[in-house]
């Protein structure tokens, strides 16, 4: 399968604890993985089980063909008496809004979500994908530029994401986890843009990155 990182090597096995829907956390366990830290037993328990499972700090699933398929590097954020996992959040968006290819939950305050449409952009070009044009007609809508949505401020898919982020904030068990402000960018996200690499170490450049604009981001219902 190529989208996945494979099936596990022989005598090497790997498991998914899953604690958000089908993806969980990356549990690594074979002759491939590291006797701990030297000198260091406290960081060593941290990351090896006493059944002798590394815990990566990685979340993905494994389909049915045991292919393991990785998802997001696990990184939480703080807020005021509770932990929030963020990427349950941007799975949802993206899953409540199918034409968004990228999003970050950051939590600035207020609680904003900056979100990137899916565009040609790796062709140099803001077009819409043939299946994002194909979800904005099922909506009625003519788009077909990003310039469409952000400039123009198309009101059937302005209106439509608006009712996805609603939808999202429903399924959180957390007001902590509201999503308060989101807004549609001009560009997708990318590594020489800053916003994509070790997700533990960019959330807080993102962050930084859109806090300047979030007073122009769109409140949340």
């Amino acid at each position: 399968m190529l989208s996945s990182c494979g099936k596990s090597l022989p005598g090497t096995h790997t498991q998914v604890q899953k604690d958000e829907e089908d993806i969980g956390s990356i549990h690594i366990w074979g002759r491939n993985v590291f006797m701990g830290y030297l000198n260091d037993e406290e960081s060593t328990q941290e990351k090896i089980d006493l059944h002798g499972w590394l815990h990566t700090g990685d979340l993905g699933f494994l389909d049915t063909d045991e292919f393991l398929c990785h998802g997001q590097r696990r990184g939480c954020h703080h807020t005021p008496g509770e932990k929030i996992n963020p990427n349950p959040i941007e799975e949802r968006v993206k899953r409540h809004v199918p034409i968004a290819r990228s999003c970050w939950w950051a939590r600035m305050p207020p609680t904003c979500v900056p979100c990137s449409l899916r565009t040609l952009g790796s062709l140099g070009t803001h077009v819409l994908t043939s299946e994002a044009i194909t979800f904005c007609r099922k909506l009625k809508s003519q788009s077909t530029r990003l310039s469409d949505i952000v400039d123009d401020g198309d009101p059937v898919i302005m209106e439509f994401i608006r009712q996805g982020i609603d939808a999202v904030n429903a399924e959180v068990t957390s007001d902590c986890a509201n999503i308060v402000q989101w807004a549609i960018l001009d560009k997708d996200f990318s590594m020489a843009g800053g916003q994509l690499g070790d997700l533990l170490l960019l959330r807080h450049h993102s962050a930084k990155m859109y806090e300047d604009e979030s007073e122009s981001f769109n409140a949340a219902s």
